[in-house]
């Protein structure tokens, strides 16, 4: 018998192992989206909203389970959200694929059209996963009016541990550079590559503000979007890398040349999956394309480790990105209207709007999507992966 729960975030806190439970029996990898992660966003982004986290349990296991966010900004609409923005994605449908999914993912939407709000806004998702499409499907089956973008692509990078192959897929220009690069770097005095993973307090903390003077010197310092730029964004990268560190998690990759930090990558790892959350290289060192010098080494390394199965660029696939993705995922967001009849009529009236808007701007130029350059590699290494789920 499955039963509903609605949990506060002192609630949350007090289950902490049954939801951590289901986030490892879940298809969800990023390990923010367990309760510490959830409960840590909270503090940081939204200590004053109202949160809830709404559960299915069957017998002494929770076996779906999504976190929101009450958001009153967008007077006078009520919108739940997900605890994610643009820096940190802490929300996700947390769906155990052995427990009656059917009536898991029906529960969960009669109760979040009961809300009372207009909107329930899922940013971040990827849309085409089964979990995310048997929910979407429930809210249909209620009638509730949706909006749905088209989302943008993430690159993803298989570890399918032949390096010989993973190169070989790579374009001739991006192969060259790479080698260009290393040898001009190791011309240049000593290399080291460093992987951080247990450093104590003081360690991390003193390495964390170097990584963030780092990306303050390029052009996220100068477009003002930087860490030490972003108020409050600093110590909550130092509260949740002391986290990571402690569950095992953190991946702090370092490149040296002669003892100086040149570039890092902040990433996480879990489920066989690093996911890339910064990297920065010092603008001084541009000649020698030090970010992507790190990301070759960190890939090579990868391979060498039969726990690693893949790593997750995270963000908008860009041409950098993309010289290394073997496939992609969509990323998209979805408002669904809950409540009455008016919010549907609400919602497709916000559609409506914005194809008229469309439509008076004219026609734009179709934009050519980028393209995974490595995909070759799954042939190469004689293996397949599911294009569309994780």
């Amino acid at each position: 018998m499955l039963h509903l729960m609605s949990l506060t975030h002192g609630e949350l806190a007090r289950h902490a192992d049954s939801w951590d439970d289901l986030w490892q029996r879940s298809d969800v990898r990023l390990p923010t989206k367990r309760a510490q992660g959830i409960e840590l966003w909270r503090q940081s982004f939204a200590p004053n909203d109202q949160c809830q986290t709404i559960v299915i349990r069957d017998s002494d296991r929770f076996v779906a389970g999504i976190p929101l966010v009450k958001d009153k900004s967008r007077w006078p609409l009520t919108i739940y959200r997900m605890p994610t923005n643009a820096t940190v994605g802490a929300g996700d449908f947390l769906l155990d694929p052995e427990c009656d999914i059917d009536a898991a993912t029906q529960l969960i939407v009669r109760h979040i059209n009961r809300l009372p709000g207009t909107l329930a806004a899922f940013e971040g998702i990827e849309i085409y996963s089964h979990r995310w499409r048997r929910l979407m499907g429930a809210f249909q089956q209620l009638g509730r009016e949706m909006h749905l973008s088209p989302g943008h692509d993430v690159g993803l990078v298989d570890i399918l541990h032949d390096w010989d192959a993973y190169t070989q897929a790579w374009s001739r220009n991006h192969r060259s550079s790479i080698k260009r690069s290393r040898k001009k770097l190791e011309a240049a005095g000593e290399v080291q590559v460093q992987r951080l993973r247990n450093a104590s307090d003081d360690e991390l903390d003193a390495v964390l503000e170097a990584c963030y003077t780092i990306e303050d010197k390029g052009w996220k310092g100068a477009n003002g979007t930087s860490i030490r730029r972003t108020p409050g964004l600093g110590e909550y990268y130092h509260r949740e890398a002391r986290m990571m560190r402690d569950l095992g998690m953190l991946d702090l990759w370092l490149l040296k040349l002669d003892g100086q930090i040149i570039a890092f990558e902040y990433c996480q790892f879990s489920k066989a999956t690093c996911f890339s959350h910064k990297i920065s290289y010092d603008s001084e060192f541009d000649r020698f394309s030090p970010g992507q010098v790190l990301r070759c080494i960190q890939l090579e390394q990868y391979h060498q480790d039969p726990a690693a199965e893949s790593l997750d660029t995270l963000g908008v696939l860009c041409e950098a990105k993309a010289k290394w993705a073997t496939r992609t995922y969509k990323s998209s967001r979805c408002y669904v209207a809950i409540g009455g009849q008016r919010s549907n009529l609400l919602l497709r009236g916000m559609k409506w709007g914005r194809r008229l808007a469309t439509l008076l701007r004219g026609t734009r130029a179709e934009v050519t999507p980028i393209q995974p350059s490595a995909e070759r590699y799954l042939q190469l290494a004689g293996k397949t992966t599911t294009a569309a789920t994780r």
